[in-house]
């Protein structure tokens, strides 16, 4: 840290001289001094909301020079001329009414969400617990990090400036999935249109974790891409971006499921979710799942486009020479800190990446020149889980979470690379983590394991971690499970935590319970009680999304194998509406308003009404 300079000092004026008169600039200069001498709270509250105003101004500055508007385009409203100014009159000016005085805006409190880790007990203190070794930090070059621009990234409602669903559960939490607010007491859901697409290698349809984004781009980035003319001009655009195991992703409008242009093809399946750039820059992330097509390997990465014209910007290669594992799947749907113009990713090769992006926009065009700082890490002990990570990460302020094939969940921080925490969670965890901060400032972490490294019948786990610490808050053993395949039994689904009158709760999607094969729980955050459970009738995927009426009411919108997409009142379980799409709904629904739009294993994407 550099030395601080020292305090002028103060020189005296010479006596006899007499004293300059301060202007009104200098009064004010000078009793803002005063002021923020004597509280310091005040000059806090002034450099934040400095900070704020260059933050703003630098976004929009980003994208006026991307998207200047189109000297051809004449504004819809003119300005009509000013009047002309009355002739004087003889009656007396009457005394003008006084402005009235406006409150200011209250700095707003960032303290919940910029909290820092804090020791927490023996058995998630990775010099004690020594479930993770050899850890090693590679760096391609000095400006991978980027002391300028640390990761400290907001709430969960401040990850895009966007109208969508944007990435796999709506932001860095995982917490959403689902924009807007659907109709008041819903009692039908109505499949509106539907996509056919196909197979590949043997692999048909949307997998897991097949989450579409949802996005309404703003008229002047949506005027400079490549959309088919009769779509681009449509007001209130709303866009599915979909991947899809027949090695596509299709763009399609909402409202109707008809294409809005050209659909990419990278000739591999796709198994995963995507991201749209939260920050409004035309970019799309996206991870592969699969890498062999009828016995022939092809490359496994993640990619990033342009979605100006579809151009491929990048290709992040899973077969990586750092990585312990020689499996290159992502299954990971990437985060951006827009702030530091950084992507994170994870891949099955056991490797975390932090991706400097170096992002420039200009003149309608956008460019990338990614650095790439790798965290790769090995089992101390074989447990019988493989290295690497399906789920997708999730992120508070500078920590990033993630839980590997042995159930090795880590938390690190993303400024230096460095382990915080690690907990050992039973079994192999491939639902993606959950992040909630309390009223109370809690700062919460939600999984859920699988019942797979364990044997074929028993129990797997729901549990609530302290994010900053390790700490184990509860842990929920489910019904007991039976399966007989690969796959395991337990929770392969992202846990939905509830929010508005839902905000008690949080709901885990459970398969190969022996009773009834699927199985919806919804326990108290606090204990980990059981409030309700519901028979699903077959096992599923899918991760439940939460819904919620205007007035703040909230339902459980979840899809099981057999097609059944069902919409439960959050509170009881009851099942309000339902709909059979007619093919195993294996990836999730994501949600814009009353529209939903989910894929099934059968080759079919559906856009579905709530009513």
């Amino acid at each position: 840290m550099a030395e601080r300079p020292e305090k002028l000092k103060r020189t005296a004026a010479p006596r006899g001289k007499p004293k300059k008169r301060r202007g009104p600039v200098q009064r004010i200069r000078r009793s803002l001094r005063r002021t923020f001498r004597r509280h310091p709270a005040a000059r806090i509250a002034a450099v934040s909301l400095c900070l704020l105003m260059v933050l703003g101004l630098g976004a929009w500055g980003t994208l006026s020079a991307l998207f200047k508007p189109d000297d051809r385009v004449r504004p819809a409203v003119e300005i009509a001329a000013l009047p002309m100014t009355a002739a004087p009159s003889d009656a007396p000016t009457p005394p003008p009414t006084p402005e009235p005085t406006a409150t200011p805006e209250p700095t707003p409190d960032l303290s919940a969400y910029l909290q820092t880790a804090a020791p927490g007990p023996e058995y998630a203190d990775p010099a004690r617990n020594k479930l993770l070794t050899d850890i090693q930090v590679f760096q391609e070059n000095a400006h991978a990090f980027q002391t300028d621009a640390p990761i400290h990234m907001p709430g969960s409602d401040a990850y895009t400036v966007l109208e969508g669903v944007t990435t796999f559960r709506g932001s860095h939490y995982r917490d959403g999935g689902a924009w807007g607010a659907i109709p008041e007491n819903p009692t039908r859901l109505t499949a509106v249109w539907e996509k056919r697409i196909h197979g590949l290698g043997g692999w048909s349809g949307v997998g897991w974790t097949g989450q579409c984004s949802l996005v309404r781009w703003p008229e002047a980035v949506r005027r400079r891409m490549n959309i088919n003319p009769e779509k681009k001009g449509k007001a209130g655009l709303v866009e599915v971006i979909y991947a899809t195991l027949d090695g596509h992703i299709y763009f399609l409008d909402m409202a109707d499921g008809e294409k809005t242009r050209n659909a990419i093809d990278i000739d591999a399946p796709i198994k995963g979710s995507l991201t749209v750039d939260p920050r409004g820059l035309p970019l799309l992330y996206c991870g592969q799942g699969i890498y062999e097509v009828d016995g022939k390997r092809v490359k496994c990465g993640t990619r990033i486009w342009s979605l100006i014209d579809q151009t491929l910007l990048y290709f992040l290669d899973g077969k990586d020479p750092a990585a312990h594992r020689g499996w290159f799947a992502f299954d990971c749907a990437p985060l951006v800190d827009g702030a530091s113009d950084t992507m994170i990713t994870a891949g099955e090769n056991g490797v975390l990446y932090r991706v400097k992006l170096n992002t420039a926009a200009r003149d309608g065009s956008v460019s990338i020149d990614p650095s790439v700082t790798r965290y790769v890490y090995k089992y101390a002990r074989d447990e019988g889980g493989k290295l690497g990570t399906e789920n997708s990460v999730a992120i508070y302020n500078s920590y990033v979470y993630f839980a590997t094939n042995n159930g090795t969940i880590q938390c690190v921080d993303l400024n230096d690379m460095s382990l915080v925490w690690s907990f050992a969670a039973k079994d192999d965890i491939d639902a993606s983590l959950v992040i909630e901060v309390g009223d109370d400032g809690q700062v919460a972490l939600y999984a859920a394991n699988e019942l797979d490294r364990r044997g074929h019948s028993g129990v797997s786990q729901m549990f609530k971690l302290n994010a900053l610490t390790g700490e184990l808050l509860w842990c929920r053993d489910t019904d007991p499970l039976r399966h007989r395949d690969d796959n395991g039994g337990g929770s392969f689904a992202t846990p939905a935590v509830g929010k508005n009158d839902l905000s008690g709760l949080v709901y885990f999607h459970i398969c190969r319970t022996r009773q009834d094969n699927g199985r919806l729980y919804a326990l108290d955050k606090a204990t980990g009680e059981t409030v309700w459970t519901a028979s699903l009738g077959t096992h599923g995927w899918s991760s439940p999304t939460c819904l919620y009426t205007a007035s703040g009411r909230g339902y459980v919108l979840v899809g099981s194998a057999d097609g059944t997409l069902r919409l439960l009142d959050g509170l009881t379980g009851e099942e309000a509406a339902s709909i059979e799409l007619r093919g195993n709904i294996e990836g999730t629904p994501a949600v814009f308003d009353d529209m939903i739009v989910v894929g099934t294993r059968s080759c079919k994407i559906y856009g579905v009404r709530i009513e």
